[in-house]
């Protein structure tokens, strides 16, 4: 759990991280996985999304730094047709 600031108020962000894959060779590294978690909408109801995430990072001289992330929506599970 982590918290941001939207106009002066903090704000609670939960996410729970499943299936990650993590690699790296050499100074970069990756990582792949799954967030979930309530989300709200321009205002609308709070209601569970996940998101299929990946994360680079790049090691420098004071450690790891992550310098991209890219974030979609999951395809459909294909396994059941």
């Amino acid at each position: 759990m982590g918290w941001q600031q939207i106009r002066g108020r903090p704000l609670t962000v939960q996410a729970k991280v499943q299936n990650i894959v993590i690699a790296s060779s050499g100074d970069l590294a990756y990582t792949v996985g799954f967030e979930s978690g309530p989300v709200r909408v321009d205002r609308g109801r709070e209601q569970d999304m996940t998101i299929r995430v990946t994360h680079i990072y790049r090691r420098g001289s004071d450690g790891w730094k992550l310098i991209h992330r890219h974030a979609d929506f999951p395809p459909p599970d294909q396994r059941h047709r």
